[in-house]
């Protein structure tokens, strides 16, 4: 008789397959080109909100300054209240080149100085960049392009990690990739409702829903919500940025806590469009698979800690072992791709019985692998260091998920309030 636990078990393993299969289907089908039509290159205005980025922001500035585009564009600086030297950089970029406007707020959110930018733009296509990030080659460009159609209202754009050495960024680029994977995945079924860091509105548009909010932590999540009840279409586009991202555990806590908070926040402000037949595959299908997420590391995390720590009582502990050899084996099979990989192996051999949980697990794990190749090739070139990743990417997808979780029974029963940014470094 099938136990509870891997009854539950059986559970969580048959909706990631149903997720992952969905995904891959979706991925791989061919999606009829829109053919964006030709058509003269709009002016645009590039808006980009700075909280003490003296060590980013000209260098941000110049990407956007070099960046190849055919028509007139102008870059707004919102120094929202900066302590360092953010504004005399700008100002000393500005002397040299009218393109680059500043203006100034008191800290008032990153929110609030992108609306400042907004309303003092000059063109009617506005494009947002976070002061940390830099334009890949083309990518203005090809934000702009879906907007060769009218009844196009914003488009969003891919975000990389920029490289660096440190381990812990490789990893937040591989769940960047996997992100910009998620959103192009809701692009190809009508569903784009994210606009994160690299972003571009019609001006119009922007200021008739008004602007971004500040009343949450997730403002690129909300706003993409509100243009959907506006009727506007939305995209995606091939665009891409990269970012810098927090090179330390407790900077990557503080921000993956701050987007747990903020997702939840969002949830509850727009808790009509879920699983709302009126907002279509947005609310039958996105956010409910955000939901999901939530849903799965509240079952899965306590079920995994008690096998852990069940399995280190049974065979270690148990019998007066703390530290060994084998003691780092069975941390580093739970902990990386080798544990399912020799459970795998060793079922088939007759070590372990094979059960339901079995079956599900070994086409679980298969379909996992499948779709982050695809996904790897998809939206990058693959490096040494994305299969390092990918293999160890089980315990820092746990941290990510607990950390983007557990903030969330803060949030339900003490909501907090205007959402001002801080830097996670």
């Amino acid at each position: 008789m099938i136990s509870l636990l891997d009854a539950i078990l059986s559970l969580v393993f048959s909706a990631l397959i149903l997720l992952h299969l969905s995904w891959i289907g979706i991925l791989l089908y061919p999606k009829k080109g829109k053919g964006n039509a030709e058509a003269t290159p709009p002016n645009v205005s590039i808006i980009v909100p700075a909280h003490n980025e003296e060590k980013t922001i000209e260098k941000s500035i110049k990407s956007v300054l070099y960046a190849a585009y055919p028509a007139e564009k102008e870059v707004i600086i919102v120094n929202d209240g900066s302590k360092d030297r953010t504004e005399e950089i700008v100002r000393g970029l500005s002397a040299k080149d009218a393109r680059i406007k500043i203006y100034n707020t008191e800290h008032a959110g990153k929110s609030r100085a992108i609306n400042l930018g907004v309303e003092n733009a000059s063109n009617e296509i506005i494009v947002t960049l976070d002061a940390d990030s830099e334009i890949a080659a083309g990518g203005l460009v090809e934000i702009v392009k879906p907007f060769a159609d009218e009844k196009v209202g914003a488009v969003s754009g891919i975000v990389r990690a920029e490289y660096d050495r440190n381990p812990i960024t490789w990893f937040q680029d591989f769940e960047y990739i996997q992100s910009s994977a998620w959103r192009f995945i809701c692009n190809k079924i009508n569903a784009t409702y994210i606009f994160p860091g690299f972003a571009a509105f019609r001006r119009d548009v922007f200021l008739k829903i008004g602007g971004f909010s500040s009343d949450t932590y997730s403002e690129d999540f909300e706003i993409g919500l509100r243009l959907r009840k506006a009727g506007c279409r939305l995209e995606m586009s091939g665009a891409i940025m990269y970012t810098k991202v927090p090179e330390t555990i407790r900077g990557l806590a503080k921000q993956r806590t701050r987007w747990g908070r903020g997702t939840v926040q969002v949830m509850r402000k727009h808790r009509d469009m879920i699983l709302n037949v009126k907002y279509g595959v947005v609310g039958l299908y996105g956010i409910p698979t955000q939901i999901y997420w939530y849903i799965h590391g509240f079952v899965y995390i306590p079920i995994l800690a008690y096998q852990v720590s069940e399995g280190y009582y049974k065979y270690f502990l148990a019998n007066n072992v703390y530290f060994s050899w084998d003691v780092v084996k069975f941390f580093f099979g739970w902990f990386s791709m080798y544990g399912t990989i020799e459970y795998t192996y060793k079922t088939f051999q007759g070590y372990y019985e094979m059960t339901t949980v079995f079956y599900l697990l070994v086409i679980m794990f298969s379909l996992y692998l499948i779709y982050n190749v695809l996904v790897l090739y998809k939206f990058a070139k693959p490096k040494k260091r994305h299969f390092f990743v990918i293999f160890f990417f089980f315990p820092y997808s746990l941290f990510s998920l607990i950390l983007h979780i557990a903030p969330s029974i803060t949030e339900i029963y003490k909501p907090t309030g205007s959402n001002i940014w801080e830097k996670s470094k």
